[in-house]
């Protein structure tokens, strides 16, 4: 199921790579036990890891314009924004947004290997 078109090496050096402080993403597990916990987030991994979590709470909005702004990926910004309109519930969203994300972190780690 590809939807993205293949990165440059620019936005490829940009996902693998981590941000700054005033560039990180933060979400929040939600633990049974503990409630949810803050999590600061530092790489574009790091964020597909995390909505790999059992039950990640993240602003989609949020999380598109850091995609927008700081990963400077216009394309996956905008299928974000589309998968946010068009799926009814955030479990879906989070699950669509994932196969996404998880799909621009492999294209990116093989332009850098090939």
């Amino acid at each position: 199921m590809k939807e993205l078109s293949k990165p440059d090496k620019e936005l490829a050096s940009r996902v693998l790579n981590e941000v700054g402080f005033e560039e990180r993403i933060v979400g929040y597990r939600i633990s049974e036990r503990l409630g949810p916990t803050r999590t600061s987030m530092y790489s574009f991994e790091e964020v597909v890891n995390f909505l790999n979590d059992k039950f990640p709470q993240l602003e989609f909005e949020e999380l598109e314009k850091w995609v927008k702004v700081v990963m400077k990926d216009e394309e996956l910004a905008l299928k974000i924004a589309k998968a946010v309109g068009e799926e009814t519930n955030d479990h879906d969203r989070t699950q669509r947004i994932r196969i996404l994300m998880g799909e621009r972190l492999s294209q990116c780690k093989k332009s850098c290997i090939g």
